[in-house]
């Protein structure tokens, strides 16, 4: 008997060294410039960009639940510790030695007196801080040492998995500018005083004609999702009235989950082109009827239909985005997700500066929460994009920005992408249609979409 009791407590003994050392990470907390990382105390200033204090807590999450550690989170009203780890900009005087010159998506950090600094601009601050993370907090490296120095990075990037595709229903290049132009500025929060596409480092432009001439959104929405041309008005058909494969459903294919976003309704042409087949966008009960088809048989998400333009109900779209998100986050196989803002088309039609100017800076909002789930998983692919431009917006002579129609036109529109195989877009000027070929290419598949129409329109251009 005493035997057996011995035997169940060395078991038991054994089986807890072995749980501890599963859980080892939780024992063996890095070291930063001779600091442990428990030492440390996050500090942001709770007055600033939600995207800092979105970092901060990125930071405590993350250290937590790697090695079991709890850091504070402070105000930078609150005395200073000894040894704080002080994200994006600050009344710290470690903030103000952080002033290295950064361009797009780079940032900086350094470290001074055992404290530590990252700064990045908006969105870019998530960059900074899964950097932090992955180099110098990394459970990998018990030992780091960050520069007195402030050092400018880029962000980490991997092979992709996720694939992001962020449409601006009737955005032109002009659109983009809009905010160069104006002296107003939005009555949105969070600094939209420029587009945010301008920030990733590959920028190129498309064409968007369809076989009817310029397009409409429909057609252009089945160039972004199909990888085709079509007819105005058809909905994920060729100009036969074929149905044809959507990087919605190739996902599925692919093993990957799959969605659709818009502030557009349901039945909307743009969100539409992603998931059915029909010849005729205004069949809105058909429309809804394949829509619900398509969730069933697929379980793809739709979400649509939400049009908040106060700051203070943005807060509303940026959950559902994280929701979304996080819900495609759970296939391991990746996800391929498409976001429209449609209302900066609608307001073009109405040759309404203000309004415009309002819609690019609520679409800014979802690329700046787009962009920090890109950051905090570098595996994933962003492109920005337009299906036509609308209200043929240019400047006039005396450089007066202006509307000069109040339909859609065959400018063509910009593209801005981030990630791994972004680079393939860097000076382009290519057909819409392209843009589909090349993501599903990335995804997998070089077969997508007509390559025959494809090659006809871009043959000598």
């Amino acid at each position: 008997m005493k035997r057996i009791c011995l035997l169940l407590i060395i078991v038991i003994v054994v089986s807890s060294l072995a749980v501890l050392s599963s859980c080892g990470k939780y024992m063996k907390q890095p070291t930063i410039n001779g600091v442990k990382l428990n030492k440390f105390v996050i500090v942001y200033d709770d007055q600033g960009l939600d995207y800092n204090k979105r970092a901060a807590e990125y930071i405590k999450n993350t250290a937590q639940a790697r090695y079991g550690v709890k850091l504070e989170i402070i105000d930078d009203d609150f005395d200073k510790k000894a040894h704080e780890i002080v994200v994006g900009e600050t009344s710290r005087e470690i903030s103000a030695i952080l002033n290295e010159e950064t361009e797009g998506v780079e940032f900086s950090i350094l470290a001074k007196e055992g404290s530590v600094a990252l700064e990045g601009d908006y969105f870019v601050i998530a960059a900074a801080a899964y950097y932090f993370m992955e180099t110098y907090a990394s459970a990998d490296k018990q030992e780091s040492s960050i520069p007195e120095v402030a050092e400018v990075h880029q962000p980490i990037v991997k092979e992709a998995k996720n694939y992001i595709l962020l449409i601006g229903d009737g955005m032109g290049v002009y659109q983009t500018k809009i905010f160069d132009y104006m002296d107003k500025k939005s009555d949105l929060s969070d600094g939209e005083d420029f587009f945010f596409g301008y920030m990733l480092p590959y920028i190129g432009e498309s064409r968007t004609e369809s076989l009817s001439g310029v397009t409409d959104s429909a057609a252009g929405g089945t160039a972004l999702a199909c990888g085709i041309k079509t007819y105005n008005k058809y909905l994920g058909l060729d100009g036969e009235k074929n149905p044809v494969k959507s990087l919605t459903e190739l996902a599925y294919d692919l093993g990957m989950s799959a969605g659709v976003m818009s502030t557009e309704t349901e039945t909307g042409a743009t969100p539409s082109s992603f998931v059915v087949h029909i010849e005729d966008r205004d069949k809105s009960s058909e429309i809804y009827k394949a829509h619900v088809d398509a969730i069933a048989k697929y379980g793809t998400i739709v979400d649509c239909g939400y049009d908040y333009t106060t700051a203070s109900r943005i807060s509303a779209i940026e959950s559902y985005i994280e929701e979304n998100l996080s819900a495609l986050s759970e296939n391991e196989n990746g996800f391929f997700l498409m976001y429209e803002e449609a209302y900066i088309d609608k307001k073009c039609h109405n040759n309404n500066l203000n309004d415009t100017l309002n819609m690019v800076a609520r679409f800014n909002q979802a690329i700046g929460r787009f962009m920090e789930f890109a950051f905090y998983n570098p595996d994933t692919f962003v492109l920005i994009t337009a299906d036509h431009e609308t209200g043929e917006l240019y400047p006039d002579e005396d450089g007066t920005l202006n509307f000069h129609f109040n339909d859609h036109s065959a400018a063509n529109v910009p593209i801005f992408a981030y990630g791994d195989g972004a680079e393939l877009f860097d000076g382009v000027n290519i057909e819409n249609i392209q843009i589909a070929h090349t993501i599903a290419a990335l995804m997998g598949d070089e077969s997508f979409g007509d390559q025959s129409v494809y090659q006809s329109l871009t043959k000598g251009k």
